[in-house]
Protein backbone atom coordinates (compact mmCIF):
# COMPACT_ATOMS: atom_id res chain seq x y z
CA UNK A 1 0.00 0.00 0.00
CA UNK A 2 2.65 2.53 1.01
CA UNK A 3 5.72 0.33 0.45
CA UNK A 4 7.71 -0.10 -2.77
CA UNK A 5 7.02 -3.86 -2.98
CA UNK A 6 3.89 -4.45 -5.11
CA UNK A 7 1.01 -6.27 -3.46
CA UNK A 8 -2.22 -7.81 -4.77
CA UNK A 9 -4.46 -5.54 -2.70
CA UNK A 10 -2.96 -2.29 -3.94
CA UNK A 11 -2.84 -3.66 -7.50
CA UNK A 12 -6.51 -4.62 -7.38
CA UNK A 13 -7.57 -1.27 -5.90
CA UNK A 14 -5.60 0.54 -8.61
CA UNK A 15 -7.23 -1.54 -11.34
CA UNK A 16 -10.68 -0.93 -9.93
CA UNK A 17 -9.98 2.81 -9.71
CA UNK A 18 -9.16 3.03 -13.43
CA UNK A 19 -12.25 1.00 -14.23
CA UNK A 20 -14.43 3.19 -12.01
CA UNK A 21 -13.20 6.35 -13.67
CA UNK A 22 -13.54 4.81 -17.12
CA UNK A 23 -9.98 5.58 -18.19
CA UNK A 24 -7.77 3.14 -20.17
CA UNK A 25 -4.81 1.63 -18.34
CA UNK A 26 -1.69 0.64 -20.28
CA UNK A 27 -0.61 -1.95 -17.69
CA UNK A 28 -3.96 -3.68 -17.37
CA UNK A 29 -2.70 -7.04 -18.69
CA UNK A 30 0.45 -6.84 -16.58
CA UNK A 31 -1.65 -6.32 -13.46
CA UNK A 32 -3.90 -9.26 -14.28
CA UNK A 33 -0.84 -11.44 -14.79
CA UNK A 34 0.57 -10.33 -11.43
CA UNK A 35 -2.70 -11.12 -9.69
CA UNK A 36 -2.85 -14.54 -11.33
CA UNK A 37 0.71 -15.23 -10.21
CA UNK A 38 -0.07 -14.22 -6.62
CA UNK A 39 -3.31 -16.22 -6.39
CA UNK A 40 -2.77 -19.05 -3.90
CA UNK A 41 -3.17 -22.68 -5.02
CA UNK A 42 -3.83 -25.38 -2.46
CA UNK A 43 -5.69 -28.64 -1.94
CA UNK A 44 -7.38 -26.98 1.05
CA UNK A 45 -10.64 -25.38 -0.19
CA UNK A 46 -10.36 -22.69 2.49
CA UNK A 47 -6.97 -21.66 1.14
CA UNK A 48 -7.24 -22.25 -2.61
CA UNK A 49 -8.15 -19.25 -4.76
CA UNK A 50 -7.45 -16.46 -2.31
CA UNK A 51 -4.77 -13.80 -2.03
CA UNK A 52 -2.49 -12.87 0.84
CA UNK A 53 -1.33 -9.42 1.83
CA UNK A 54 2.36 -8.61 2.09
CA UNK A 55 2.02 -8.92 5.88
CA UNK A 56 -0.20 -12.02 6.29
CA UNK A 57 2.72 -14.46 6.01
CA UNK A 58 1.41 -16.14 2.87
CA UNK A 59 -2.08 -16.84 4.23
CA UNK A 60 -4.97 -15.77 1.97
CA UNK A 61 -7.13 -13.22 3.80
CA UNK A 62 -10.26 -11.20 3.15
CA UNK A 63 -8.28 -7.94 3.35
CA UNK A 64 -6.69 -8.89 0.01
CA UNK A 65 -9.10 -11.39 -1.55
CA UNK A 66 -12.13 -9.14 -1.10
CA UNK A 67 -10.55 -6.28 -3.02
CA UNK A 68 -9.08 -8.49 -5.76
CA UNK A 69 -12.32 -10.40 -6.29
CA UNK A 70 -14.27 -7.13 -6.42
CA UNK A 71 -11.85 -5.68 -8.97
CA UNK A 72 -11.88 -8.65 -11.32
CA UNK A 73 -15.65 -8.86 -10.95
CA UNK A 74 -16.30 -5.23 -11.86
CA UNK A 75 -13.77 -5.41 -14.71
CA UNK A 76 -15.42 -8.62 -16.02
CA UNK A 77 -12.13 -10.48 -16.47
CA UNK A 78 -13.53 -13.95 -15.77
CA UNK A 79 -13.06 -15.15 -19.34
CA UNK A 80 -9.53 -13.81 -19.82
CA UNK A 81 -7.27 -16.84 -20.08
CA UNK A 82 -4.22 -15.16 -18.55
CA UNK A 83 -6.17 -13.48 -15.76
CA UNK A 84 -6.92 -14.59 -12.20
CA UNK A 85 -9.22 -17.55 -11.64
CA UNK A 86 -12.54 -15.89 -10.76
CA UNK A 87 -14.24 -19.21 -9.93
CA UNK A 88 -11.53 -20.10 -7.42
CA UNK A 89 -11.81 -16.63 -5.89
CA UNK A 90 -15.58 -17.03 -5.58
CA UNK A 91 -15.15 -20.43 -3.92
CA UNK A 92 -12.63 -18.94 -1.45
CA UNK A 93 -15.14 -16.27 -0.43
CA UNK A 94 -17.90 -18.80 0.12
CA UNK A 95 -15.69 -21.29 1.96
CA UNK A 96 -14.35 -18.63 4.32
CA UNK A 97 -17.71 -17.24 5.37
CA UNK A 98 -18.24 -17.75 9.09
CA UNK A 99 -21.18 -19.77 10.38
CA UNK A 100 -22.75 -16.55 11.74
CA UNK A 101 -22.94 -15.17 8.18
CA UNK A 102 -20.17 -12.59 8.43
CA UNK A 103 -16.53 -12.61 7.45
CA UNK A 104 -13.30 -12.16 9.35
CA UNK A 105 -9.79 -12.22 7.91
CA UNK A 106 -10.36 -15.91 7.17
CA UNK A 107 -12.70 -18.67 8.31
CA UNK A 108 -12.91 -18.88 12.09
CA UNK A 109 -11.72 -15.32 12.77
CA UNK A 110 -14.29 -13.02 14.39
CA UNK A 111 -16.63 -11.42 11.88
CA UNK A 112 -16.01 -7.72 11.32
CA UNK A 113 -18.20 -5.11 9.65
CA UNK A 114 -15.56 -3.83 7.21
CA UNK A 115 -14.50 -7.31 6.10
CA UNK A 116 -18.09 -8.49 5.77
CA UNK A 117 -18.77 -5.54 3.47
CA UNK A 118 -15.71 -6.48 1.40
CA UNK A 119 -16.94 -10.07 1.11
CA UNK A 120 -20.47 -9.04 0.16
CA UNK A 121 -19.38 -6.57 -2.51
CA UNK A 122 -16.97 -9.09 -4.04
CA UNK A 123 -19.53 -11.90 -4.06
CA UNK A 124 -22.12 -9.66 -5.66
CA UNK A 125 -19.79 -8.86 -8.56
CA UNK A 126 -18.90 -12.51 -9.12
CA UNK A 127 -22.34 -14.03 -8.53
CA UNK A 128 -25.21 -11.77 -7.43
CA UNK A 129 -27.41 -14.84 -6.80
CA UNK A 130 -25.10 -16.45 -4.23
CA UNK A 131 -26.92 -17.69 -1.13
CA UNK A 132 -23.98 -16.43 0.95
CA UNK A 133 -25.05 -12.86 0.13
CA UNK A 134 -28.37 -13.32 1.92
CA UNK A 135 -26.78 -14.67 5.10
CA UNK A 136 -24.08 -12.00 4.93
CA UNK A 137 -26.67 -9.23 4.71
CA UNK A 138 -28.56 -10.75 7.61
CA UNK A 139 -25.38 -10.63 9.72
CA UNK A 140 -24.66 -7.06 8.66
CA UNK A 141 -28.14 -5.81 9.50
CA UNK A 142 -28.01 -7.58 12.87
CA UNK A 143 -24.65 -5.95 13.62
CA UNK A 144 -26.17 -2.46 13.82
CA UNK A 145 -26.09 -0.55 17.07
CA UNK A 146 -29.26 0.66 18.77
CA UNK A 147 -28.74 4.07 17.20
CA UNK A 148 -28.78 2.54 13.71
CA UNK A 149 -25.09 2.86 12.83
CA UNK A 150 -22.25 0.36 12.60
CA UNK A 151 -18.99 0.04 14.49
CA UNK A 152 -15.93 -2.13 13.79
CA UNK A 153 -17.64 -5.18 15.29
CA UNK A 154 -21.09 -5.81 16.80
CA UNK A 155 -21.43 -4.11 20.15
CA UNK A 156 -18.91 -1.35 19.42
CA UNK A 157 -19.94 2.30 19.21
CA UNK A 158 -20.88 3.29 15.64
CA UNK A 159 -18.42 5.24 13.52
CA UNK A 160 -18.91 7.41 10.45
CA UNK A 161 -16.52 5.19 8.48
CA UNK A 162 -18.17 1.83 9.15
CA UNK A 163 -21.71 3.19 8.94
CA UNK A 164 -20.94 4.76 5.56
CA UNK A 165 -19.25 1.66 4.11
CA UNK A 166 -22.10 -0.55 5.31
CA UNK A 167 -24.69 1.74 3.69
CA UNK A 168 -22.79 1.87 0.40
CA UNK A 169 -22.53 -1.92 0.45
CA UNK A 170 -26.19 -2.54 1.27
CA UNK A 171 -27.51 -0.16 -1.38
CA UNK A 172 -25.10 -1.53 -3.98
CA UNK A 173 -26.50 -5.01 -3.39
CA UNK A 174 -30.11 -4.07 -2.56
CA UNK A 175 -31.01 -0.68 -4.09
CA UNK A 176 -34.61 -1.03 -2.93
CA UNK A 177 -33.54 -1.04 0.70
CA UNK A 178 -33.38 2.77 0.65
CA UNK A 179 -36.30 2.83 3.07
CA UNK A 180 -36.87 2.28 6.79
CA UNK A 181 -34.25 -0.49 6.75
CA UNK A 182 -31.44 2.01 6.19
CA UNK A 183 -33.01 5.35 7.14
CA UNK A 184 -31.98 5.20 10.85
CA UNK A 185 -28.36 4.72 9.80
CA UNK A 186 -28.56 7.69 7.42
CA UNK A 187 -30.06 9.82 10.19
CA UNK A 188 -27.23 8.82 12.54
CA UNK A 189 -24.68 9.60 9.82
CA UNK A 190 -26.04 13.07 9.05
CA UNK A 191 -26.06 13.89 12.77
CA UNK A 192 -22.44 12.82 13.38
CA UNK A 193 -20.56 13.66 10.18
CA UNK A 194 -17.90 16.36 10.41
CA UNK A 195 -17.43 17.61 6.86
CA UNK A 196 -14.31 19.61 7.77
CA UNK A 197 -12.16 16.50 8.35
CA UNK A 198 -10.91 14.04 5.72
CA UNK A 199 -10.65 11.28 8.31
CA UNK A 200 -12.94 9.95 11.01
CA UNK A 201 -11.48 10.73 14.42
CA UNK A 202 -13.17 7.60 15.81
CA UNK A 203 -11.85 5.26 13.11
CA UNK A 204 -8.77 6.74 11.46
CA UNK A 205 -7.06 3.35 11.67
CA UNK A 206 -8.56 -0.09 12.24
CA UNK A 207 -6.05 -2.39 13.92
CA UNK A 208 -6.41 -5.98 15.11
CA UNK A 209 -4.48 -9.24 15.38
CA UNK A 210 -5.14 -12.29 13.24
CA UNK A 211 -4.02 -15.76 14.31
CA UNK A 212 -4.10 -19.08 12.48
CA UNK A 213 -2.83 -22.59 13.18
CA UNK A 214 -0.26 -23.26 10.51
CA UNK A 215 0.09 -27.06 10.67
CA UNK A 216 1.31 -26.94 14.27
CA UNK A 217 -0.02 -26.37 17.74
CA UNK A 218 1.59 -22.92 17.84
CA UNK A 219 -0.57 -20.22 16.26
CA UNK A 220 0.89 -17.78 13.77
CA UNK A 221 -0.09 -14.21 14.58
CA UNK A 222 0.19 -11.01 12.57
CA UNK A 223 -1.22 -7.53 12.98
CA UNK A 224 -3.50 -5.93 10.44
CA UNK A 225 -3.65 -2.15 10.17
CA UNK A 226 -6.17 -0.55 7.82
CA UNK A 227 -6.25 3.25 7.35
CA UNK A 228 -9.68 4.78 6.76
CA UNK A 229 -10.68 8.07 5.17
CA UNK A 230 -14.18 8.42 6.57
CA UNK A 231 -15.27 11.53 4.68
CA UNK A 232 -14.90 9.89 1.26
CA UNK A 233 -17.09 6.92 2.21
CA UNK A 234 -19.60 9.22 3.94
CA UNK A 235 -19.92 11.38 0.82
CA UNK A 236 -20.60 8.30 -1.31
CA UNK A 237 -23.19 7.09 1.19
CA UNK A 238 -25.02 10.41 1.50
CA UNK A 239 -25.43 10.64 -2.27
CA UNK A 240 -27.72 7.60 -1.82
CA UNK A 241 -29.80 9.06 1.03
CA UNK A 242 -33.41 7.76 0.84
CA UNK A 243 -34.75 11.29 1.29
CA UNK A 244 -32.35 12.85 -1.16
CA UNK A 245 -28.74 13.88 -0.77
CA UNK A 246 -28.47 16.52 1.99
CA UNK A 247 -27.16 19.49 0.03
CA UNK A 248 -25.27 21.25 2.84
CA UNK A 249 -23.40 18.12 3.95
CA UNK A 250 -22.62 17.06 0.39
CA UNK A 251 -21.34 20.54 -0.46
CA UNK A 252 -19.20 20.70 2.67
CA UNK A 253 -17.81 17.21 2.16
CA UNK A 254 -16.72 17.76 -1.43
CA UNK A 255 -15.33 21.22 -0.68
CA UNK A 256 -13.10 19.59 1.95
CA UNK A 257 -12.15 16.76 -0.42
CA UNK A 258 -11.24 19.01 -3.34
CA UNK A 259 -9.40 21.57 -1.21
CA UNK A 260 -7.51 18.84 0.67
CA UNK A 261 -5.93 17.28 -2.41
CA UNK A 262 -2.15 17.65 -2.55
CA UNK A 263 -0.25 18.86 -5.65
CA UNK A 264 0.85 15.23 -6.23
CA UNK A 265 -2.78 14.23 -6.76
CA UNK A 266 -3.03 12.23 -3.51
CA UNK A 267 -4.52 13.29 -0.19
CA UNK A 268 -2.70 13.67 3.16
CA UNK A 269 -1.52 10.51 4.89
CA UNK A 270 -3.98 9.50 7.59
CA UNK A 271 -1.01 8.55 9.80
CA UNK A 272 0.33 12.09 9.59
CA UNK A 273 3.50 11.11 7.70
CA UNK A 274 4.74 12.32 4.35
CA UNK A 275 4.35 8.98 2.55
CA UNK A 276 1.55 8.39 0.05
CA UNK A 277 -0.35 5.21 -0.70
CA UNK A 278 -3.17 3.94 -2.85
CA UNK A 279 -5.48 4.41 0.14
CA UNK A 280 -4.86 8.15 0.08
CA UNK A 281 -6.23 8.28 -3.47
CA UNK A 282 -8.77 5.52 -4.16
CA UNK A 283 -11.55 6.43 -1.67
CA UNK A 284 -11.62 10.03 -2.87
CA UNK A 285 -11.58 9.08 -6.55
CA UNK A 286 -14.50 6.76 -5.88
CA UNK A 287 -16.44 9.51 -4.09
CA UNK A 288 -15.79 11.99 -6.90
CA UNK A 289 -16.95 9.42 -9.46
CA UNK A 290 -20.12 8.86 -7.43
CA UNK A 291 -20.76 12.61 -7.43
CA UNK A 292 -20.65 12.49 -11.22
CA UNK A 293 -22.73 9.32 -11.64
CA UNK A 294 -25.25 9.09 -8.78
CA UNK A 295 -28.28 11.26 -9.46
CA UNK A 296 -29.35 13.40 -6.48
CA UNK A 297 -32.94 13.43 -7.75
CA UNK A 298 -35.59 11.29 -6.08
CA UNK A 299 -38.56 9.77 -7.94
CA UNK A 300 -40.99 12.23 -6.33
CA UNK A 301 -38.88 15.35 -6.93
CA UNK A 302 -39.72 18.07 -9.42
CA UNK A 303 -37.03 18.70 -12.03
CA UNK A 304 -36.94 22.09 -13.72
CA UNK A 305 -34.95 21.64 -16.91
CA UNK A 306 -33.81 24.41 -19.23
CA UNK A 307 -31.09 24.50 -21.91
CA UNK A 308 -28.60 26.05 -19.46
CA UNK A 309 -29.90 25.10 -16.00
CA UNK A 310 -31.27 22.06 -14.16
CA UNK A 311 -32.98 22.58 -10.79
CA UNK A 312 -34.12 19.72 -8.55
CA UNK A 313 -36.92 20.76 -6.21
CA UNK A 314 -37.67 18.33 -3.38
CA UNK A 315 -41.22 17.05 -3.20
CA UNK A 316 -41.54 18.15 0.43
CA UNK A 317 -41.03 21.78 -0.66
CA UNK A 318 -44.71 21.82 -1.61
CA UNK A 319 -45.93 24.77 -3.62
CA UNK A 320 -43.17 27.14 -2.49
CA UNK A 321 -41.57 29.12 -5.26
CA UNK A 322 -37.92 28.56 -6.09
CA UNK A 323 -37.13 32.13 -5.00
CA UNK A 324 -38.68 31.55 -1.56
CA UNK A 325 -36.73 28.32 -1.10
CA UNK A 326 -33.41 30.00 -1.96
CA UNK A 327 -34.13 32.87 0.43
CA UNK A 328 -34.99 30.39 3.22
CA UNK A 329 -31.72 28.55 2.60
CA UNK A 330 -29.77 31.81 2.87
CA UNK A 331 -31.50 32.72 6.15
CA UNK A 332 -30.80 29.25 7.51
CA UNK A 333 -27.13 29.50 6.47
CA UNK A 334 -26.82 32.87 8.22
CA UNK A 335 -28.40 31.47 11.39
CA UNK A 336 -25.99 28.51 11.42
CA UNK A 337 -23.01 30.81 10.86
CA UNK A 338 -24.12 33.04 13.74
CA UNK A 339 -24.56 29.96 15.93
CA UNK A 340 -20.95 28.95 15.27
CA UNK A 341 -19.43 32.43 15.69
CA UNK A 342 -21.75 34.17 18.16
CA UNK A 343 -18.90 34.96 20.58
CA UNK A 344 -16.98 36.84 17.86
CA UNK A 345 -20.12 38.76 16.94
CA UNK A 346 -20.78 39.67 20.59
CA UNK A 347 -17.18 40.81 21.13
CA UNK A 348 -17.19 42.90 17.93
CA UNK A 349 -20.55 44.49 18.75
CA UNK A 350 -19.43 45.31 22.29
CA UNK A 351 -16.20 46.88 21.02
CA UNK A 352 -17.99 49.03 18.41
CA UNK A 353 -20.66 50.13 20.87
CA UNK A 354 -18.03 50.95 23.49
CA UNK A 355 -15.97 53.04 21.07
CA UNK A 356 -19.11 54.92 20.06
CA UNK A 357 -20.05 55.69 23.67
CA UNK A 358 -16.50 56.75 24.52
CA UNK A 359 -16.53 59.09 21.53
CA UNK A 360 -19.80 60.62 22.80
CA UNK A 361 -18.26 61.04 26.28
CA UNK A 362 -20.83 58.68 27.77
CA UNK A 363 -18.13 56.19 28.89
CA UNK A 364 -14.57 56.57 30.04
CA UNK A 365 -11.81 54.41 28.60
CA UNK A 366 -11.68 52.58 31.93
CA UNK A 367 -15.41 51.75 31.69
CA UNK A 368 -14.94 50.65 28.09
CA UNK A 369 -12.09 48.29 29.01
CA UNK A 370 -14.04 46.86 31.95
CA UNK A 371 -17.06 46.31 29.73
CA UNK A 372 -15.05 44.12 27.38
CA UNK A 373 -14.09 41.66 30.12
CA UNK A 374 -17.27 39.55 29.88
CA UNK A 375 -17.50 39.27 26.05
CA UNK A 376 -13.76 38.67 25.85
CA UNK A 377 -14.04 35.89 28.42
CA UNK A 378 -16.92 34.32 26.50
CA UNK A 379 -14.91 34.54 23.27
CA UNK A 380 -11.88 32.82 24.79
CA UNK A 381 -14.05 30.09 26.35
CA UNK A 382 -15.89 29.41 23.09
CA UNK A 383 -12.66 29.43 21.06
CA UNK A 384 -11.07 26.93 23.46
CA UNK A 385 -14.12 24.68 23.35
CA UNK A 386 -14.15 24.69 19.54
CA UNK A 387 -10.47 23.74 19.41
CA UNK A 388 -11.10 20.89 21.83
CA UNK A 389 -13.87 19.49 19.62
CA UNK A 390 -11.82 19.75 16.41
Amino acid sequence: MDAPAPGPTATAVGLEMFHHVGEPFDHFDDCLGFLRERQVRSADPRVNGGWSTNTSLGHPVMEATGWVAYAIGTARTGLIADGPDARAAYAWLVNNQNTDGGWGSLAGCPSRVWLTCLGLRALYQLNPYAAAITTGLEWLMAARSESGGWGEIPGRSPTVTHTSFALVTILELRPRWNDTRTLPAFEWLTAHLDTTRLDDRDARVESYNTSVLDGSSTPVVWQTIMPHYGLAFAASALLRHPRGAPAELITGAFETITSGQLPSGAWPNVHGGSGESIWSVAPFVSALCDLRRVSPAMPSDHILWSPSLVVIQRADAGDQSLTAIIRAQRRSRFARAFGRHWSVALLSLSALLGILLVGLDRFSWQDFTLGLVLPLGLFVTEHYRNRRTT
